[in-house]
């Protein structure tokens, strides 16, 4: 632990001024960088002792809020605390909860903060949201007897293999898990490898599934001219370079008969997508209160749409995955019985994308050229709304048997 220490002490500035040139970083934030340093907000009562879940960003905590909801369902009175590591995080917290659960950001992990971090808040277990490993708060848990849960877990090959550089030390931190749960027997095998002891872990399916087939309140969207007939494409969740890539496609069908809409991952990067657009000298309008569809492209600048994008959406495009990010959540798509496209890089998804190459609900295509290709022969298949609800239907249940295998450490 020597040499992961010292390492992090000399990264933490380097850390304080990334958290600084963050683009969606405000003056507001400044009262709660303590936060990061591990001081707990006064209003938070700990007398008793919490169920600690950490989510990092914004999917994981829709993941937090349907364990919330099931721990809730079994114990209404247990005291719960969520901890993110975004602003976007965050602010979804803020959205579900307001001030009816407590919540505010992890400590950096140097031991420091870590420690004052525990000792405020006394936690009866933690639960990790898919993969979330930082040494010092592994072991300052271990040594308190705070039983650690990994829930959604996922370790892909390329993972596995950073963590392989340093084997003894990451085996003895995965060693420390008192359960993990993963979303694939693939990821299973990789946590095994990686050190967990093989009687803890156990696979199931993603707990996204647990909330896709319920209807929801997401907004509406209204097409400016609700007469024209026009193929809506959406790509959401596009990271830097991919933009380029979608636009070039959209040029090469050549056809006024299709509607790009693109939605980045993160809404500050609207500047850098809407320079593009101009640059490539393509119409288009950023969307506001309707989709006009008068423009051969629209630009989404804001958090919370995808899915409202996706009700009035023909095609859908996921992102992440034509650079080596591993691609976003692809089960929203699939919720709203849409033609997938993608690009090679998967990997964050692997067992979900064979299940959806299988049923011949996702293409996975790497070239702008056969892309508009696809979406140019596009023709709606009748079938594909029922194949993609029966898919979901198929992998529920996940939460209620997760939180099954966590009662011990939630009633212990």
């Amino acid at each position: 632990m020597l040499f992961y220490n010292l390492f992090l002490y000399i990264l933490f500035p380097f850390a304080i001024l990334r958290l600084f040139s963050k683009k969606e970083f405000n003056i507001s934030e400044l009262p709660r960088i303590k936060e990061r340093f591990g001081k707990v907000n006064l209003e938070n009562n700990f007398q008793e002792k919490p169920i600690w879940i950490h989510a990092v960003s914004v999917g994981e905590v829709k993941v937090a809020s349907l364990l919330v909801k099931e721990i809730k369902k079994r114990h209404p009175n247990i005291k719960i605390f969520l901890t993110v590591s975004t602003l976007t995080g965050s602010r979804q917290l803020k959205k579900l909860y307001d001030n009816d659960l407590e919540h505010q950001y992890l400590p950096y992990d140097l031991n420091i903060f870590v420690k004052r971090f525990l000792l405020s808040i006394k936690p009866k277990c933690l639960i990790l949201i898919e993969t979330e490993i930082w040494p010092n708060l592994i072991n300052n848990c271990v040594k308190q007897n705070i039983p650690i849960a990994l829930l959604n877990g996922r370790l892909s090959e390329k993972s596995l293999k950073k963590y392989q550089r340093f084997e003894t030390f990451f085996k003895k931190i995965f060693s420390q898990l008192s359960l993990v749960i993963s979303q694939s027997q693939k990821d299973s095998d990789n946590f095994v490898i990686a050190g967990v002891i093989p009687q803890k872990v156990f696979f199931d399916h993603s707990l996204k599934f647990s909330d896709l087939v319920s209807p929801n309140d997401s907004k509406k969207i209204y097409k400016a001219d609700e007469k024209k007939e026009k193929k809506i494409i959406v790509c959401a969740s596009t990271h830097p370079k991919e933009e380029i890539f979608l636009i070039n496609t959209y040029k090469k069908l050549n056809d006024s008969n299709f509607h790009l809409v693109l939605i980045p991952r993160h809404p500050h990067r609207s500047e850098e997508v809407q320079n593009i657009l101009e640059d490539n000298k393509v119409t288009y309008a950023k969307f506001s209160n309707v989709l006009d569809l008068s423009y051969e492209m629209t630009l989404v600048d804001k958090m919370g749409l995808v899915e409202s994008f996706f009700k009035v959406a023909d095609i859908a495009f996921m992102g992440g995955t034509l650079i080596p990010h591993g691609g976003q959540n692809f089960l929203e798509a699939v919720k709203h019985g849409l033609p997938i496209y993608s690009g090679a890089s998967t990997y964050n998804f692997s067992a979900i994308v064979e299940d959806l190459q299988r049923l011949k609900i996702l293409n996975i295509i790497e070239t702008e050229s056969d892309l508009a290709s696809a979406w140019r022969n596009f023709s709606y298949n009748s079938d594909l709304k029922n194949r993609s609800n029966d898919y979901l239907l198929s992998r529920q249940g996940s939460v209620e048997r997760s939180i099954e295998k966590l009662l011990p450490l939630i009633e212990a």
